[in-house]
């Protein structure tokens, strides 16, 4: 387990997190989001079931075992980071869509995460541990502040927006003050993740962008929401099941490892899903066809 110090951030961290993803929800957004249960269904799958089985086969596959493996499995199985909506509101994805479905899949996540953990080849995990009581209690505790910020948003949409903004505020003070920490105390360690794990962050991240093509879609707008949101994990709920496990700091370092590819890709596809929206206002036809 971590020092208790890095726990605690990372409680925090991932509380803001869902705070500002709850006081951005709406029961009409959900419900609207039911209405296409197609598209909700098969973006559901691709990221609580297809990217998580991915990266437990490459692990499996390419022999990595330990905190590497673990990290990686962890990362893959968080969906619905709080940047991923960001992004696609740069890519000009359906915004509507994004926020709803971040929401989803962050409740989601505090299924899958603790789930697919066990499939990584890896003895030191927080689930199945010693610590199993701990995460489970902690992963139940994030539901509350989502059911707050929606309730707040339900009843005092004014005050829920002040709320939205300053959460999300101190989730990425939290976020680039835990990140630094970590990382200024383990940097000299990134080259011990070998290159197939380098190889593996890029290859998941590639994955995730292939929900783009996820069926029932009917809309670039919306292929471009998907492919963001699927793109960034939750990588608050990663960090926060890695800081208990054995080897805390190696499987915390592997889950910044693959944050730095994560965004790299992300940053890359960005550039093209913004031309690619261009180009379709420009001329309609060409990009529907």
């Amino acid at each position: 387990m971590g020092p208790p110090v890095v726990t605690a951030g990372l409680v925090m961290l991932l509380v803001a997190t869902m705070l500002t993803i709850g006081t951005a929800l709406t029961v009409e957004g959900f419900t609207t989001l039911l209405r296409r249960p197609h598209a909700l269904a098969a973006a559901t799958a691709v990221n609580v079931a297809v990217v998580p089985a991915v990266a437990v086969a490459l692990v499996h596959g390419l022999a990595l075992d330990g905190p590497v493996a673990y990290g990686i499995v962890l990362a893959a199985a968080a969906p619905g980071g709080g940047t991923g909506t960001l992004l696609a509101y740069h890519a000009r994805g359906d915004l509507a869509l994004g926020v709803s479905l971040q929401g989803a899949l962050a409740v989601l996540g505090l299924l899958a995460v603790p789930a697919w953990s066990l499939a990584a080849p890896y003895a030191g995990a927080a689930i199945g541990g010693a610590a199993t009581a701990q995460v489970v209690a902690m992963l139940i505790a994030q539901l509350i502040p989502i059911a707050a910020g929606m309730w707040l948003r339900a009843r005092r949409p004014t005050l829920a927006e002040r709320v939205h903004k300053l959460s999300r505020r101190v989730a990425d003070l939290l976020l680039v003050t835990m990140t630094g920490y970590i990382l200024a105390t383990t940097a000299t360690q990134l080259a011990a993740i070998p290159a197939t794990g380098y190889a593996t962050f890029a290859l998941l991240s590639l994955v995730c962008l292939a929900a783009y093509a996820t069926p029932a879609l009917a809309t670039p707008a919306a292929r471009r929401a998907v492919a963001m949101t699927t793109t960034v994990r939750n990588l608050s709920l990663a960090l926060l099941v890695a800081g208990l496990s054995a080897d805390a700091t190696r499987v915390s370092l592997t889950v910044l490892a693959y944050a730095l590819v994560m965004y790299a890709v992300a940053a890359l596809a960005l550039v093209l899903l913004r031309k690619s929206a261009l180009l379709e206002r420009i001329s309609p036809d060409a990009s529907s066809a």
